[in-house]
């Protein structure tokens, strides 16, 4: 029996020095308090924080979006009231031309756009084109083959809207040439 003693009394001397050496460390609950303490606010950021960099036209069609519109001074220069009247009206016309010409230069930057996003899907698709014809996984196959889909899919959504902004853009060429 005092074999049986002196195991309890073992057992129970082991048990207290193991819960006496887990309260000299902190919990996981006081260390997770301890990091959160000093939680920062969610940072907000505005335009002026992000550089923004639109995409330049193509160096052909850069010069006739640049090119000012022409100038009026000269017909205010003479003294008449009736040329000084329609140098007015002229001044308006400007303004719209050079409306037109914004207008025609992001319709060029959305096609550009678009070019490159459907050049993208295109680098996709030719990539999931030569997984495919490689892998031997039936499983990895038909990932492969709904890619490739879903890439064809993304490269004729891109060009039906080049399709329509091609068709925007020779309206707008079309009205500004008609002036």
């Amino acid at each position: 029996m005092s074999k049986y003693i002196s195991y309890v009394m073992l057992f129970l001397l082991t048990a207290a020095g193991a819960c006496l050496a887990q309260s000299d460390q902190p919990s996981l609950g006081d260390l997770a308090r301890k990091y959160r303490g000093g939680k920062k606010a969610p940072r907000t950021f505005t335009n002026e924080d992000v550089a923004t960099v639109r995409p330049s036209a193509p160096s052909d069609n850069a010069t006739s979006a640049s090119t000012p519109a022409p100038s009026t001074a000269g017909a205010t220069a003479n003294s008449s009231a009736k040329t000084e009247v329609k140098a007015d009206t002229k001044k308006d016309e400007p303004a719209a031309a050079s409306k037109d010409t914004a207008e025609i230069a992001e319709l060029k930057n959305k096609i550009s756009s678009y070019r490159a996003e459907q050049d993208g899907w295109k680098r996709s698709a030719k990539r999931n084109e030569d997984l495919l014809a490689k892998e031997t996984s039936d499983f990895r196959r038909q990932m492969y083959q709904d890619a490739l889909e879903g890439d064809k899919n993304n490269i004729q959504l891109y060009q039906s809207k080049i399709d329509q902004a091609q068709a925007d853009l020779a309206q707008a060429q079309k009205s500004q040439s008609g002036r």
